[in-house]
Formats: C-alpha cells, structure tokens, sequence
C-alpha cells in the first residue's frame, strides 16, 4: 500500500478491548481517527495512548456517527474499525501489499462470543466494505445496521484474511443487544410476517447454515437472532418481548452499552 491510511472508530464505553483495537490499527494506519459518544470508563485514557485525533460527538445513530469519524480523516484512503475489532497481522500485512487500483475493498470477520469463535450458523465470513477511498464511499444514514454506499459501480475485491470481531462477552449480551436492535427497527407492524421470521431465521441459522455443528450454543444462536427477526416486526410497547417460543436463556444479566441515544443505550454488533 503505497498510499496514507487513516483508521476511524467510534466508541463509547469501549475500555474492554479498545486497546488491542488499537494496537493493532496503529501498526497499520498513518493516523487514527476516535469520535467519542461520552465515554465514563477508560476508553478515552486508552486512547490516547495512540492518537491526539479524538473528537467527542453526541450519538446521531451508527451511520451519521460513523460519516462524523470519517468527515475527519486526512487521508484519501480510510479503515472503518469497530472498537470491539481487531486486525489480525495477516491482515495488516495483506492490506499493506494492496495496490489500490479497487476503490474499496471487503474484510470478512471472525465472530467471537467470549472466546469462541462462531464459523457456522452464517456468521461467517460476513464480509464488510471497511476500506475504500474517502472520496467514493459514504455510509447510509441508518441508526443501525448502516452500510458503506459508495458513488461508483467498480469491483470491490474481497481480501483473504479477516478481522476479529470480539462483540459479545456471553450469550446473553447478545440476546440483550438483538432486541434493542429490534426497538431500532422501522420495519411496519406485521404479526404474520413476525412468526415467518422467526421460522425462517431459525431454521435458516440452525440447520441449511448449519449451526448445529456448535452444538447448545448453536441452538441458542439460532433462536437469539429467530427472536430479532421476529421482533422487528412486532414493536410492540416498551418491556413486551415476547415471542413464539422461549429461548431458554435467563434475561436477568445486564449487557454493557457502548453508544448512547438518547435515554437509551446501543449495544456492540
């Protein structure tokens, strides 16, 4: 890569992995960019560690955030990082021999609940568009689940090697995560079309995507993100959160909350 590179991230409340986040990012990148959303733990002391360009941005929604991060970058060419993702040497080392003729580039990523890694289930290897020419691309103005669009219709080469996405601690955190995803949507209210999500996702995640081979774990993946797809066409009053079938899963355990919005949290992805 015979061009600058700038790394942005946007965080709040990221001090359980920003570091190596960051470590890894800084081996790679000319300058990395941190839009802050207004942190209470350590992320920002962490931070700084590597970089003088942190910015504080109240929450806009992931999309309009992640177009503040990248509306800073001096560079023509950017890496769009989650804080709970970390590049790989591999990777690094790919990225660094790239000749740029792509204007953008697609990163699988290495899905990780705890330590675990999540192969199967269609977990991955969920290529993201993360590296491309500030000039070209923009990410939708979406409050979650927001995409880069980019201003030209070229081949986006997909490279070899993924990051590591260490996005839920347990379980759980997932679950907690999922339906807050699922307040967000704006999908319109459509009982019938819930209970076919739910069917379809499950059997989808479990079986013809072969989830099973996890085991327990793959039955509770299959049924958290069956959940999401249901309740995304339910919205129904804050608290209710019932669905077709119980996961089995206890949702005493509260998740941590990186971005606010508003009166509420979003979790990581």
């Amino acid at each position: 890569m015979n061009q600058p590179l700038s790394v942005f991230i946007i965080c709040q409340d990221e001090e359980r992995i920003i570091d190596s986040c960051l470590r890894q990012a800084a081996k790679l990148a000319d300058e990395i960019v941190i839009v802050d959303s207004g942190s209470s733990d350590r992320t920002l002391e962490i931070a700084r560690r590597y970089t003088d360009r942190i910015f504080h941005q109240d929450w806009l929604g992931y999309g309009r955030q992640k177009n503040s991060a990248l509306s800073r970058c001096s560079n023509e060419w950017v890496l769009s990082l989650d804080a709970d993702e970390v590049l790989s040497d591999a990777l690094i080392g790919e990225i660094r021999k790239l000749d740029l003729r792509a204007p953008a580039y697609r990163i699988a990523r290495k899905l990780f609940i705890g330590d675990r890694f999540i192969r199967w289930g269609g977990y991955y290897p969920d290529y993201q568009l993360r590296l491309f020419r500030k000039s070209l691309g923009r990410f939708s103005n979406a409050m979650v689940h927001e995409s880069v669009k980019l201003s030209c219709h070229d081949q986006c080469p997909q490279l070899k090697h993924p990051l590591e996405h260490f996005s839920y601690r347990d379980l759980m955190e997932m679950k907690t995560a999922f339906r807050e995803f699922a307040r967000l949507s704006d999908r319109k209210r459509n009982f019938p079309r819930a209970v076919m999500n739910f069917a379809y996702t499950f059997l989808n995640k479990f079986l013809l995507r072969f989830g099973f081979l996890h085991g327990l774990m793959g039955l509770r993946l299959a049924l958290n993100h069956a959940e999401y797809s249901y309740l995304k066409y339910r919205q129904n009053p804050p608290g209710y959160l019932a669905t077709p079938f119980q996961t089995g899963i206890n949702d005493h355990e509260v998740a941590h909350h990186p971005a606010s919005l508003g009166e509420h949290s979003l979790p990581n992805r």
